[in-house]
């Protein structure tokens, strides 16, 4: 029952598919690709989480089984206030990721939002909605904004940060409100981008100053026999969030997530919670 539990909420984090991504910078062929999105297909995984940034350089999406669905992020700009401008960007990104029609569309950082020609953009988004996607929502990296967003806008998610170093969604009291608001809450960066579960990334230089805490994290896992997958994911586990987005580097990572072991008494073993933006927030690291 907690492996469905989990499985009903993944979403496979595709930065690394087309770049390089993560705290490590590691960016996957087609090969190990293919291989996770069959691991995915095959435990009934069948969403994809992207962004309109990621085809930058690469074009892999092209080639996901159309079986998968997508909640993709868009950047608009001042000329999103042109409806067929708007649409013509939609169809362009659309074509990457060789679909039609999208499950959720997300607006990538909400700056846009705040300007003058925030309701008109997204009122223009709405009135493609019906033919390109479920719902409409917002990537944000903070809960700062979160106030003035739900007041403004008819939004249906929410995507933001979690993990065990990174509660603001829930320490501000903000997932209880958008829960009584009917908004869904996608949380990514739950490994936050590996330097959570990979022993190499705390040794990088820009993370010296907290090299101890880290350290100390790893000692505490290899004494009491837990893996930090399993850490992260029960903690994750404890509050009913709509989906959850995970990024992996190969197939292996995949593959530890869905045969995770739940953990009981989280905050008896570990207490790991830092407020440092220089830590939590990746936008930061040098």
């Amino acid at each position: 029952m907690i492996k469905k539990e989990l499985i009903k909420r993944l979403v496979i984090g595709s930065a690394n598919f087309t770049q390089k991504y993560g705290a490590h910078k590691t960016i996957l062929n087609q090969k190990e690709i293919n291989k996770i999105t069959d691991l995915a297909k095959k435990n009934n995984i069948k969403k994809i989480d992207t962004a309109e940034s990621y085809f930058k350089f690469n074009k892999n999406l092209i080639k996901i089984d159309k079986s998968f669905k997508f909640i993709t992020k868009v950047r608009p700009d001042r000329k999103w206030l042109s409806l067929d401008y708007c649409q013509q960007k939609i169809e362009e990104h659309f074509n990457m990721l060789n679909t039609k029609k999208v499950e959720c569309i997300l607006i990538h950082d909400a700056e846009i939002l705040f300007s003058t020609n925030g309701i008109k953009i997204f009122h223009n988004l709405e009135a493609l909605k019906k033919k390109y996607y479920n719902k409409i929502g917002i990537s944000i990296y903070d809960t700062n904004t979160l106030n003035y967003l739900t007041h403004n806008f008819n939004i249906s998610v929410i995507q933001c940060p979690y993990n065990i170093l990174d509660k603001r969604i829930l320490t501000t009291g903000w997932f209880d409100k958008l829960k009584k608001k009917g908004i869904e809450t996608h949380v990514r960066s739950i490994f936050l981008q590996g330097l959570l579960v990979n022993k190499l990334v705390y040794k990088k230089k820009y993370f010296k100053k907290w090299r101890d805490v880290f350290r100390n994290w790893f000692l505490f896992l290899e004494d009491k026999k837990i893996s930090a997958v399993d850490y992260c994911l029960s903690d994750i586990l404890r509050n009913d969030f709509d989906k959850i987005v995970i990024g992996v580097n190969n197939y292996s990572n995949l593959n530890e997530i869905i045969n995770f072991k739940k953990i009981k008494y989280l905050n008896k073993i570990f207490n790991f919670k830092k407020n440092d933006l220089n830590l939590i927030d990746p936008r930061n690291w040098k």
